[in-house]
This record gives structure tokens, C-alpha cells and sequence, in this order.
């Protein structure tokens, strides 16, 4: 889910004891109950992508035009010097060849007591929701990227669950496990009007413990977040991950979210609409695409564009 550039997503951390811990990690073998309601966070961000109608959105991810033109000019250079730049076609042409991406995830559940403990088969079902997201299973292009579960991480801990923007700065560097190609994603309780965060892959160097995907545990296949729980959180917030902005990244103006499939777009997606146009460039709103902010029951596909994008920022940051 969405504002402010991903150096403020973790300089607004602010580590504190942990209350009550207790944590395993490596495969687990036991089981959670049906999961509950709410949201998540992070620094205030512009009213049009903090809140939603409904009163969910999915993230605070948003760079301003000048943080994302940074960005992008060094991954250019980073592209240019591993002779694996290039625009529009060529970038296709890069995907078609590009091997496919296998990430391990290491999954760590933060609970309190019952309550967000998830149970292994609902853990799967995520890594599966994934897996066809970033396969093409619901429509759209293919990205070749799949997801494997390494192992499932458990932590009773009341504070960090009731709160966790406040103790990420803590838990992170106790749980995370892996490198810069390894996923960790953590399932809690967010408060507020979001649904999830993550960081960018630009980051790992400079916080490598700190990299990661948060989502509400709710958020998941099967929960109780109404309108929000088929599992795309995850993916949305992977798709940050794993380089991709939003679609209305710079709105009508700029270079928008740097892939040229993906029609400009001034506002993020409220619902489901049937047709929604908000730039007067070609091409209606994206509103079924993962990295808009629809209701989960919109959201189909990603675009070709966006598949190599996401290849071309692996390679530079992630392999």
C-alpha cells in the first residue's frame, strides 16, 4: 500500500523494547485460527492517497516526481553499465529473454495470542495467490516470477502485533532472514486506513535488515477485510518490492510509473468502477492493474511493461 518516499518509510521507525516475546523460527507445524478485521500504515501522505471512500487504501509508497526521477536516473545507470538498459521494444525483447525469477519467502507471523495467528493452509494460500499473480493466472501478462516458502516464522507478542510501525525498527532485524533475492513478509495487525507497506529495492543496501513486505493479517485469501481479502495486498505491496510504482505515480504529468503500458493516471481507483478516464492521454485508467488501488475483486493483471520492469530493477538491485 502508498506516500512519501521509501527513506521516510524507514526513517519514521522508532525502535522500543519488545513486550512479551517470544519467537520461533523454521518450518512450523501449528495452526491458527480464522482471521479479523482493520488496516495499516505509515507517514502522512497527500489526502488522495491516504484515504479511501470506503476508508481502506493499500500503502503509502508514493515517491514525489523529484525522488522518482532521482531513482530512476541512477537505475538507468546502474542499467546502462550491466548493458541491460533500453526502452520500449527493446525491453520487451529483454523480458522474452530474461530468465525466470524464483524468489524464497520466509513468512513470519506476528500475533497476539490467537488473534492474527494464521494457520499454515491460509500461509499457503498467499504464496499461492502470488504465485498466480505473478504468473498471469488472472489475466494479463506474465512476469515469470514465482515464489517458493522457505520457512514460517511465529512471535506472540502483543506490542509488536497491536502496533507495528512503532516496533518494525525491532522486529525486523530479530526476524528477517536471507539476502537482498530473499523475500520477508510479515502478517499483523495494522491500525488505521491502510492495508500495507514494503520497501523498495533501491533501499536494501543502505538498511538490508529492514527490507521486506508488511500486510494486515486479515488482508489475506479468505479474511475479513471486506472488499480486501483475496490475497492482492501481498501482491501490491511485492510489486513495490520488487521495483514497480503505482499507476497514478506523477499523475497526468511527468513519466508516470516508468512503464509505457500502463495508461497515465491523475487519481487512484476507488472500487470497481466500469470505466474511469481521469488523463486526457490515451488509454483509460488501469484500474485493474495490481499496483492501483481497486478492490481486490478488480484487480487482474499486470502489463508486459511492468514485466520487464520488474526484471530490469531485479537485475540491478536483487540478483
Amino acid at each position: 500500500m502508498k506516500l512519501l518516499a521509501a527513506a521516510a518509510l524507514l526513517a519514521a521507525l522508532v525502535p522500543a523494547a519488545p513486550h512479551g516475546q517470544s519467537a520461533s523460527t523454521g518450518p512450523s507445524t501449528s495452526k491458527g485460527p480464522e482471521r479479523r478485521a482493520d488496516d495499516c500504515a505509515h507517514p502522512p501522505a497527500a489526502p488522495e492517497a491516504r484515504h479511501r471512500t470506503d476508508g481502506h487504501a493499500r500503502d503509502r509508497m508514493d515517491l514525489s516526481p523529484a525522488e522518482a526521477a532521482l531513482v530512476e536516473a541512477r537505475l538507468n545507470r546502474i542499467l546502462d553499465g550491466l548493458l541491460q538498459g533500453g526502452h520500449g521494444a527493446s525491453k520487451s525483447a529483454n523480458l522474452r529473454r530474461a530468465a525466470p525469477i524464483t524468489i524464497p519467502v520466509y513468512f513470519h507471523v506476528i500475533h497476539a495470542g490467537a488473534k492474527g495467528n494464521l494457520s499454515n493452509a491460509m500461509i499457503q494460500r498467499q504464496i499461492s495467490t502470488l504465485n498466480t499473480s505473478y504468473g498471469g493466472g488472472n489475466g494479463g501478462a506474465d512476469p515469470h516470477v514465482s515464489f517458493t516458502l522457505k520457512a514460517v516464522s511465529r512471535t506472540d507478542n502483543a506490542a509488536w502485533f497491536g502496533d507495528p510501525e512503532r516496533y518494525e525498527g525491532t522486529y525486523k532485524p530479530r526476524l528477517h532472514k536471507g539476502g537482498k533475492s530473499t523475500l520477508n513478509l510479515y502478517s499483523t495487525y495494522i491500525g488505521g486506513d491502510l492495508l500495507g507497506w514494503s520497501t523498495f529495492p533501491w533501499k536494501y543496501k543502505s538498511d538490508p535488515q529492514m527490507d521486506g513486505v508488511t500486510i494486515h493479517y486479515a488482508s489475506i485469501p479468505g479474511g475479513s477485510i471486506e472488499n480486501f481479502n483475496k490475497g492482492f495486498s501481498a501482491t501490491h505491496e511485492v510489486g513495490h518490492w520488487l521495483g514497480l510504482y503505482h499507476t497514478f505515480q506523477d499523475g497526468c504529468s511527468g513519466q508516470g510509473d516508468r512503464v509505457a503500458d500502463t495508461p497515465a493516471e491523475r487519481d487512484p481507483t476507488n472500487g470497481c468502477p466500469p470505466y474511469k478516464d481521469t488523463c486526457p492521454a490515451s488509454g483509460e485508467d488501469p484500474v485493474h492493474n495490481y499496483m492501483d488501488y481497486s478492490y481486490d475483486t478488480c484487480m487482474t493483471s499486470f502489463t508486459p511493461g511492468q514485466g520487464t520492469r520488474i526484471h530490469n530493477v531485479w537485475t540491478a538491485y536483487r540478483a
